[in-house]
């Protein structure tokens, strides 16, 4: 089976491709390629939270570190996080970066690919229904939130905001819209206190990894899989937070991002300090 995975040229997006591209490697017969969206919307040159989450998150490891990393060619020790360039030599894959849906790199790759099922991960463009309707077994899309109540954008963020005690994860088809196709599967992961937004959202998409291989896996071996319509108007969507919904965040002791637990991550690709 072809599949064509569409995530983001970030950090969470990095981890997770170190996460996900084993795990599809492993089942048989699956010939893998990867998109990764390069987008920066006008809202994150603004507003300083925003701003901060791009240099961590775009600026400073696609910037600093991982040019730095794969100019070693010393090869990597088991078990250390690889960059998109390491990840594609690893994987025998290609890796390429698209700034729009109608990216002529985006649209050659989907002609020439020939996919027969599409993932999208934290994937940063809509679909628009010519290429929904592309590959035979659909598109799915991993959600990192709870459906209805925290469509769209930061769902993260707004379920600790309203201080709930678990963040969601959502599997489901793509159809015309936004996170309005019918559910795969679904699961939770718990809201710790003290972690930080970063580190959750990252933890739900985990969940969805493991999710949508074991989906993958039953499409292979010709399994039919329920998808349970969802009840569009009922969705609840939301968009980036505003400063007074972060101001709020902060006033309740929650944070964004923990420079430990950044370091740490960071820390775990290339070679491990001598």
């Amino acid at each position: 089976m072809n599949i064509l995975i569409f995530s983001k040229q970030d950090l969470t997006s990095t981890v997770l491709l170190n996460d996900l591209l084993p795990r599809l490697a492993a089942l048989p017969g699956c010939r893998l390629r990867v998109i990764l969206a390069e987008r920066t919307r006008p809202v994150e040159l603004v507003v300083p939270e925003l701003m901060m989450m791009k240099h961590h998150e775009r600026d400073l490891p696609f910037g600093t570190v991982f040019p730095e990393i794969d100019a070693d060619p010393a090869p990597l020790p088991p078990g250390r996080l690889m960059t998109p360039n390491q990840l594609a030599a690893h994987y025998g894959i290609e890796i390429t970066v698209a700034c729009a849906m109608d990216d002529p790199v985006l649209l050659a790759t989907i002609a020439e690919f020939a996919p027969e099922l599409m993932i999208s991960v934290r994937f940063s463009f809509l679909f628009p229904p010519e290429i929904i309707a592309m590959p035979r077994h659909g598109i799915i899309n991993v959600h990192p939130g709870k459906v209805p109540e925290y469509a769209g954008l930061y769902p993260h963020f707004f379920s600790m905001l309203a201080g709930e005690a678990s963040l969601g994860c959502t599997v489901h088809l793509v159809e015309p819209g936004i996170d309005n196709g019918p559910v795969l599967a679904s699961g939770e992961v718990p809201i710790v206190a003290g972690r930080s937004a970063f580190a959750l959202n990252l933890d739900s998409h985990l969940l969805g990894n493991r999710l949508l291989a074991e989906l993958i896996q039953k499409l292979l071996q010709g399994e039919a899989i329920e998808a349970v319509p969802q009840e569009k108007s009922r969705l609840k969507f939301n968009t980036y937070p505003t400063p007074p919904e972060f101001e709020r965040f902060h006033a309740s002791g929650l944070s964004l991002i923990d420079p430990a637990e950044y370091k740490d991550l960071l820390g775990r690709f290339g070679r491990s300090p001598e």
